[in-house]
């Protein structure tokens, strides 16, 4: 089965962590080490930088910044591939940095 783990975080606290060197290490390693297990992720620049499309009455409206402003946003993903919830879970308890919140997401398959 294919999770999607999200990582949120506080932007500004977390760029604020006198220790955020160590922490990005401790990320790439957790990455390295998900081994195939691994399908794809990246991380994402802050929700300041986002474009918002919505559709108001139909019509498409363009705005820039993010949908809802929040203290806490989506900073990058994981697609990881596990036998079940459990292990996924448990990858997920293994995230180095804790100031962030990890949400996972099963993968609906829609072709094979």
């Amino acid at each position: 089965m294919k999770y999607m783990l999200m990582f949120v975080r506080d932007d500004e606290r977390f760029q604020a962590d006198p220790e955020l060197e160590r922490v990005y290490a401790e990320i790439n390693q957790w990455f390295i080490d998900l081994g195939p297990r691994f399908v794809e992720g990246q991380q994402l620049q802050p929700q300041r930088n986002a474009t918002t499309v919505r559709w108001p009455q139909g019509n498409a409206l363009v705005t820039d910044g993010p949908f809802m402003e929040a203290k806490e946003s989506v900073a990058g993903y994981a697609v990881i591939e596990v036998d079940d919830l459990d292990q996924a879970i448990e990858l997920a308890k293994r995230w180095p940095a804790r100031d962030h919140a990890v949400e996972i997401r099963p993968v609906i398959h829609t072709h094979d």
